[in-house]
């Protein structure tokens, strides 16, 4: 089984190699390992592994290891199905012209953890849906303060984060984790930027801003 995992852990030295060290006691392998965040002697780390048993045991010995080890995410994936990094959906989205925010919507949730994304365009009453993946809301079950794409993230009662993102004057996009984590600061960054990358492929964005992305 492979498996994304999000945690949390003191941001001391040696913390992240002892939760390594339990990972590998346990069977389990990791494959990738992204630092998500850093907030108040906190550190948020990202991994992917293998775990031909499951998890169960590795965190056990992580949470015995490491006081103040937490889990904020466990999603499983399908083994030989290869999930788009940011920086590999970035690419894509350079060389993809019109087409580039559909790609954008089809893609952006597994390279981010994400359950559904959705396109649109404010400039029409009602707004209109651009594109939308699968199993996004229409716009019109969406409170229409989330179609400010200047604003953001937000949470909602039922457990479902949602990260924004301006796709021109006119158009956004929106990001949905249901019963997830919350959307961290580089997670918003990786939004904004591959949403800019997009709108500036499709010719959304003013001529002045496609330039280098967070320019």
């Amino acid at each position: 089984m492979i498996f994304v995992l999000r945690i949390s852990l003191p941001d001391v030295p040696g913390s992240l190699g002892r939760v390594a060290s339990a990972f590998g006691e346990g069977g389990v392998n990791i494959l990738t390992l992204d630092v998500v965040d850093r907030d108040d002697g906190v550190a948020i780390d990202e991994f992917r592994v293998e775990a031909p048993d499951g998890m169960q045991e590795a965190l056990r010995r992580a949470g015995e290891e490491v006081p103040g080890f937490s889990v904020e995410y466990v999603r499983p994936l399908e083994a030989f199905r290869h999930v788009l990094e940011p920086l590999e959906l970035a690419a894509r989205l350079a060389d993809a012209g019109a087409d580039a925010v559909a790609n954008l919507v089809e893609d952006l949730p597994d390279a981010l953890g994400a359950s559904w994304a959705i396109a649109f365009d404010r400039a029409e009453d009602p707004p209109r849906t651009l594109s939308a993946s699968i199993g996004a809301p229409t716009l019109a079950r969406l409170p229409a303060t989330w179609l400010n794409a200047d604003r953001g993230p937000w949470r909602s009662e039922a457990g479902l984060e949602v990260a924004s993102a301006p796709l021109g004057p006119d158009a956004g996009l929106l990001l949905g984790r249901e019963r997830g984590p919350r959307f961290r600061l580089a997670e918003l960054r990786h939004v904004r930027l591959l949403a800019q990358i997009a709108a500036g492929a499709a010719l959304l964005l003013p001529a002045s801003m496609r330039g280098t992305p967070g320019s």
